[in-house]
């Protein structure tokens, strides 16, 4: 083999490498940007989650709040229930 086949094929090698290296590189531009467009999926996600948490946070101070008049509420009926049921039997025991 002479110099100038011997330089021919480090040549073709070199084309190839090339070749390759490219592909390489246009692969990592393409993982670089899928990467960066689901940080920003993740990042969008994260911060809905964040509003749904703060969400179910107020509703279940809402509920909360709800069931305290619930149980508020209760206690007055039952109050005037038994100030009723005393002002009922009252005029019956004067009468006997």
């Amino acid at each position: 083999m002479n110099n100038h086949e011997h330089q021919s094929q480090l040549e073709e090698r070199l084309s190839i490498l090339t070749e390759h290296l490219s592909t390489i590189k246009r692969n990592t531009e393409k993982l670089m940007a899928e990467n960066q467009r689901l940080r920003e999926v993740v990042r969008l996600a994260e911060s809905e989650l964040r509003k749904r948490r703060d969400q179910v946070q107020q509703f279940e101070y809402e509920l909360h709040d709800a069931h305290e008049k619930r149980e508020d509420a209760k206690a007055r009926v039952d109050h005037a229930i038994e100030k009723l049921d005393q002002i009922i039997t009252q005029p019956e025991q004067e009468s006997t």
